[in-house]
Parts: structure tokens; C-alpha cells; sequence
């Protein structure tokens, strides 16, 4: 991971409007988006979430109670409350997991300026636009940043250690056509995954933010190859209201399952991967199944826990390893489990 320069810490945008006095920074926008064996089917390991009194579903673990609410997903001056509350919801949906990520990193370090900016500006939107024009800025206090990066940076460790080891995501998929040779199905279309359940937040929005998961399958069955964290990258207007800042982090973190190592390219080299539970039914199961359910829309509950080292992915993107511990797969209609194991 190369060290990414002070002055690609955010983009500060200017709102509609306004005009650019001051000077403020401007970057280039960060690119793209337990137990051995086999288990009777249980309930995954999950981290409750509950209902904040403004509408928010708030996760259980992973998201920072001192979180400032003037933080928010998404572009331009929000207004109405429903935009409001999507894009704060969306900030509940994403950091979770990036965190997770960002602690178990074994090679992160202060040099990755613009992670310890956008965990400052999460937390307090003045804080984190100081930071920011205290290392981009033309005339910032560089003694003052570069002790911020140091406190941002030992504040997170000290609070992830207070967190879970073991992380929940979950995300929904629809089964594909029953294979009447090996009597299982396949997961496919795939949602974004999230630490809160499906059902908890698609009543706020029905297309959540969320991390990406990449399926790899074969005649054996599937895996998952990675989550890759949120891109999402939260804003804070000033307190002029002049200047609307976003803060990009800039790395990009991913989440990889299997024996794997770089490969050429940036391409991970998957050795061998770990695989999900098969979803296997007979005939006349998978015929009711299909009609008590004809979306065939499933939830994944996917527990895992980091073990070993990081490594490069590419310039700026790091992978963390990590291993199962339990899969859950239900069908979204009644709930029951479908498949279920653990590692």
C-alpha cells in the first residue's frame, strides 16, 4: 500500500451556487465502486439490531455511538426528511463493515491518511473537516494533523477492541432452476451485504448500500470469493454552509475467504476457497419451495472471524483474511432454514 499524499484526503465541493472563495482542496474522486464440521441446522450467530427513535435501524456492534448524524451518503444539499434519513440509514448500512475491516488490517498504518480523516469526520463533522484542512489545506496546522492521524488512528484501535471479533453479514439472493441431477439449488442476483438484516432496512429503502459479494462457483458448489467494502464516501457541509466536504478514503478493503494470496495483476490467487452449504431439497420440496415462494428470494447470514495476515490486493486495496464460522441460508417467505453449517 503506497502512501496516499495530504491533499487527496477529501474533495471539498461547493454547493449550489456558491461561488469557490477560499480555495478549498479539491482531489480526484477515489475509483470504483468455532467448531470443526458440519452442523444440524442453527440459527447463524447474528448481532441484534434495533430501531432508533428517529426511524434508523441501528447496528448492535461495529458502528461508533458517538457517530454524528451531520455525516451523510450521497451528493449534493439533502432537504427532505425521507432523503434524509435514507442517507443516514445508508451511513449505518456501510461503516459497520468498513471498520471491522480497517481494524483487522495488519498493515494499516497512519500513512493511510484518508481512512483516520473520513473515522474523524464520522464521529464529528467539524473534527473531521479541521483534519482535512489541516494536512490539504495552504495554510494548515501540519503539527496539529499529523497529531490527528495519530489520535484517529489509536482511537479506532481502542475501540475495536471493545467490539466483536466475529462479524454477521447479511444479504438476500434468489434461488436458481433446482438441479434435478445433484438436487440442489444455486444462489444468484445477488444484494449488497450488510451487518443489519434485509428485512430490518428494506422498509427505509429497498435498495441498501451495502458491501459487494463476489460468488464463485463449480460443479462441487459455491463460495464466496470476497466482500468488498462500501466505496461510500460521507459528506459534511461547513459551518458557513458554503462548502460541502466528502471525504474518500481512498483504499479500498476486501474481505477474502479461502487459501489465497495475491496473484498477477492485483487478481487474487485463490488455492483453494471455502464452501458455502449446499441447498439441497428433493423434488417435491423443491416444488413447494418454489411455490410458497415464487420470487425465491433467500437471506445468507455469513459469520466470519479474521485469521492470519493481510496483504497488497493492489496499490490501494488490501485484503484481510478470514474464515468462517457459520453460514445460514433461510427462505425469506417463512423464514425457515434452507441450509446451514458450521466451520
Amino acid at each position: 500500500m503506497v502512501r496516499i499524499g495530504a491533499g487527496a484526503v477529501s474533495v471539498a465541493l461547493l454547493l449550489a451556487g456558491c461561488g469557490n472563495e477560499g480555495g478549498s482542496p479539491v482531489a480526484n474522486a477515489v475509483q470504483g465502486n468455532q467448531t470443526m464440521g458440519t452442523a444440524a441446522p442453527a440459527a447463524p450467530l447474528e448481532q441484534t439490531s434495533a430501531p432508533d427513535p428517529t426511524g434508523l435501524v441501528v447496528p448492535a456492534s461495529w458502528m461508533p455511538a458517538d457517530w454524528d448524524r451531520e455525516a451523510y451518503s450521497g451528493s449534493g444539499e439533502l432537504t427532505d426528511a425521507e432523503t434524509i434519513l435514507k442517507s443516514r440509514q445508508n451511513m449505518l448500512n456501510t461503516v459497520p463493515f468498513t471498520l471491522w475491516a480497517v481494524a483487522n488490517d495488519t498493515r494499516v498504518t497512519e500513512a493511510f491518511e484518508p481512512i483516520w480523516v473520513w473515522y474523524t469526520a464520522i464521529r464529528s463533522c467539524a473534527r473531521g473537516i479541521e483534519l482535512n484542512d489541516d494536512l490539504a489545506g495552504e495554510f494548515g496546522n501540519r503539527e496539529r494533523g499529523k497529531a490527528g492521524l495519530t489520535k484517529s488512528r489509536n482511537d479506532l484501535k481502542a475501540w475495536a477492541a471493545t467490539q466483536p471479533r466475529e462479524l454477521t453479514l447479511y444479504f438476500t439472493a434468489k434461488l436458481g432452476q433446482w438441479n434435478d441431477a445433484t438436487g440442489t439449488f444455486q444462489l444468484q442476483s445477488l444484494s449488497t451485504a450488510t451487518t443489519l438484516k434485509p428485512e430490518d432496512i428494506e422498509a427505509i429503502d429497498p435498495y441498501p448500500d451495502g458491501a459487494n459479494v463476489e460468488l464463485w462457483s463449480d460443479r462441487t458448489g459455491q463460495a464466496i470469493n470476497h466482500f468488498q467494502a462500501s466505496l461510500i464516501a460521507p459528506q459534511c457541509v461547513s459551518a458557513d454552509k458554503t462548502k460541502v466536504y466528502k471525504f474518500q478514503r481512498q483504499s479500498q478493503w476486501w474481505v477474502v475467504f479461502g487459501d489465497v494470496d495475491r496473484g498477477m495483476g492485483g487478481l487474487a490467487n485463490y488455492k483453494s476457497r471455502e464452501m458455502l452449504p449446499a441447498i439441497a431439497m428433493t423434488r417435491d420440496d423443491a416444488a413447494n419451495f418454489a411455490q410458497r415462494n415464487p420470487e425465491r428470494k433467500v437471506v445468507v447470514a455469513v459469520t466470519f472471524a479474521p485469521v492470519g495476515s493481510s496483504f497488497v490486493k493492489g496499490v490501494d486495496q488490501s485484503a484481510i483474511r478470514a474464515k468462517f464460522r457459520q453460514v445460514t441460508i433461510t427462505d425469506a417467505a417463512d423464514g425457515s432454514v434452507l441450509a446451514s453449517k458450521t466451520y
